[in-house]
């Protein structure tokens, strides 16, 4: 269970059907779920996309807590995430 400024997200990946094992958002589509702007670091540089369960990156627990990682990352445009 996840709760913080990410769950959103983390409540649609969580809800996703059992078949899909892949999903790619574009910044766009994660921003509408979460209904706020994604921080310009999330923009700029890929490290705020890593599957970090520890540290800093609080937010990358929205999506790992719901059983999804990231995989491609195309900064400013899409991520890929990838069920484990």
């Amino acid at each position: 269970m996840y709760k913080g400024k990410y769950e959103r997200l983390y409540q649609s990946l969580n809800k996703m059907d059992k078949e899909v094992s892949k999903l790619t958002l574009s910044f766009d589509e994660i921003e509408e779920l979460l209904q706020f702007k994604l921080p310009t670091s999330a923009y700029k540089y890929s490290a705020w996309w890593a599957n970090e369960t520890e540290g800093t990156h609080s937010h990358s627990r929205s999506w790992l807590l719901s059983g999804w990682k990231t995989s491609d990352v195309k900064l400013g445009e899409k991520v890929t995430f990838i069920k484990y």
